[in-house]
């Protein structure tokens, strides 16, 4: 195994890297876990306390209230309220003076003190000007304590809390009315911030009137978080509670904001850390020893070969790299020798295919010619029988020009030769049908110039003429159209002539997958130039109903390749 290690490069590399996963991985789960764990417990634990601080802080103002209210209020006669529904208010509201400011002197956020008897009047009001709200104008039977807006002209919220009256009649307990206390909320927002203090926690109050009553967040606390997004939050402990019936205590804290690392945890990942940096610089200078810098010198070598293919690089190693380099000087060897024989086979090749492509070339134009020439001459033997006339010579003249633009040596024109012998072609057409069939081109000014293959068009004509509009009792027309699309150039040539049925139609398209021998010998003598003079580069599509006409789109780039 040690011997194997020894001449593998890969093997030794992937030893080395295993290696450094394993203990860098296991000191990263082990620290992560830790401190996770810890920070979580640490959470849960603040956030409790901070419950119960924040239910003890609420509790307390509760409890002093209950204090003073009840050694007042501490069943008092049935007639020392009913005394004042008769309008002696005057003399209840001096009695409850003392009281007041006794209240106020301990409660500083207490503002206003209202009495109302057992018919919710208001027999005595201290204080700032206060109003309980019409949903909670009704007089409670046991302690109460909530928020709302109560103090007039404030739209801040306020606490009020609810202490009912009783007295004794015939010895049982009888409730004479209601005493409240408004008290403002910023006691109870300082107590709370006081508690939170630099935590990363968040407290929200709220009730049933107001989803949101108060808000508060620690120094450490995200502030663009809502509790909602915290309670969603993974990284936050959410706790709930309600306090007092009316108000709902929520509170979060953020675990990786309150994580307290200790030494022990500390020293592991630096351990860790240290152990994986001090192994990747003995892995970065292992590679760069037995690996970087050998392949530099193979990419310089391979560099150098090109200009000097004699030079070999001799290199001594056993492992991987030596192999490589091995293999590199024998492939140069046979390659030298291989080099003549692939000059000379591929000047051959090239030759060869070259002459094949002319003979092709040659051999389907020496078939397009014999055809055409044919039918011209059958018409001018038909027109000569009939008629001795001056329209003779200018079919002979077109066919002279015909000829003369046939038998040029270069297989390359531009659309303007081709539409000029189209011209000559649609004169010969014209007398031979005694302009029952008329030819028609368009083609625009930026075409024109462009390359194309020689007897690209006629015989895309030729097949309307003679397949489509011979064989019609009526008049026809050919339309030849051709145009720039983009950067192709779009060849459009439609009759009006019988059509195809569909069995026809799908020939002619088998015909243009796969051309070969084939009645219709200009359409597939175009496709197979096509092939030869763009390769793929080429589309033909074919439409055709019966009885309505044909029409062959053809598109092509604006070159042609060499």
């Amino acid at each position: 195994m040690m011997k194997r290690i020894h001449e593998s490069l890969l093997l030794q590399m992937l030893l080395i890297i295993m290696i450094i996963l394993l203990v860098f991985t296991g000191s990263l789960i082990i620290s992560q876990n830790y401190i996770y764990e810890i920070s979580r417990s640490n959470s849960e634990t603040l956030c409790d306390n901070l419950m119960d601080q924040i239910d003890d802080s609420l509790s307390y103002h509760k409890d002093r209230l209950r204090y003073l209210a009840s050694y007042y209020f501490r069943y008092p006669g049935s007639s020392e309220l009913g005394e004042y529904d008769d309008g002696n208010d005057k003399s209840l509201e001096s009695q409850l003076v003392p009281l007041y400011s006794q209240i106020t002197s301990q409660s500083r956020d207490v503002v206003a003190m209202m009495v109302f008897d057992s018919h919710m009047h208001e027999v005595a009001h201290l204080g700032r000007p206060a109003a309980l709200p019409e949903d909670r104008n009704y007089l409670r039977s046991n302690e109460d304590f909530d928020a709302g807006q109560y103090l007039d002209n404030d739209h801040d919220y306020s606490y009020a809390y609810y202490f009912p009256i009783y007295s004794t009649e015939d010895g049982k307990a009888v409730q004479t009315g209601m005493c409240v206390f408004i008290m403002e909320h910023w006691v109870i927002d300082g107590n709370i911030r006081n508690i939170l203090k630099d935590h990363a926690a968040s407290v929200m109050l709220s009730d049933s009137n107001n989803p949101v009553l108060a808000m508060y967040n620690g120094s450490a606390s995200n502030e663009s978080k809502t509790m909602e997004e915290m309670r969603n939050d993974s990284d936050y402990i959410y706790k709930e509670g309600e306090w007092d019936r009316g108000i709902k205590v929520a509170t979060a804290v953020c675990i990786s904001a309150n994580t307290e690392g200790s030494d022990r945890i500390r020293n592991l990942v630096l351990l860790s850390y240290s152990v994986a940096i001090f192994l990747l610089v003995l892995l970065f200078g292992y590679s760069y020893l037995n690996m970087a810098r050998p392949i530099n010198q193979i990419t310089e070598f391979i560099n150098r070969a090109i200009r000097h293919p004699d030079d070999r690089l001799h290199m001594e190693r056993k492992d991987d790299i030596g192999v490589v380099a091995a293999s590199l000087d024998r492939m140069l060897d046979e390659n030298q020798k291989m080099i003549e024989e692939i000059k000379e086979g591929k000047i051959s090749l090239y030759e060869t295919r070259l002459a094949r492509q002319k003979m092709e070339i040659l051999a389907y134009r020496n078939q397009i010619n014999p055809h055409f020439l044919y039918n011209t001459l059958s018409c001018m033997r038909d027109m000569a029988l009939i008629h001795d006339e001056d329209d003779i010579a200018d079919m002979a003249m077109c066919l002279s020009d015909i000829f003369r633009y046939a038998v040029k040596g270069s297989n390359i024109v531009t659309f303007r030769d081709e539409i000029q012998y189209m011209e000559k072609y649609a004169t010969i057409i014209n007398y031979r049908f005694s302009g029952k069939i008329s030819i028609v081109t368009d083609v625009a000014e930026e075409v024109l110039d462009k390359p194309a293959i020689r007897f690209l068009l006629q015989p895309l004509v030729e097949n309307s003429v003679f397949h489509g509009l011979e064989e019609s009792i009526n008049p026809g027309t050919v339309s030849t159209r051709v145009i720039m699309n983009g950067d192709r150039i779009e060849i459009t040539v439609e009759d009006d002539g019988v059509g195809m049925d569909e069995d026809t139609l799908e020939a002619v398209r088998e015909m243009i997958e796969e051309p070969g021998e084939s009645a219709s010998i200009g359409l597939s003598n175009i496709v197979q130039r096509l092939r030869l003079f763009y390769e793929d580069d080429y589309s033909i599509t074919v439409d055709s109903t019966e009885g309505v006409g044909t029409r062959i789109v053809i598109s092509l780039p604006d070159h042609i390749r060499s």
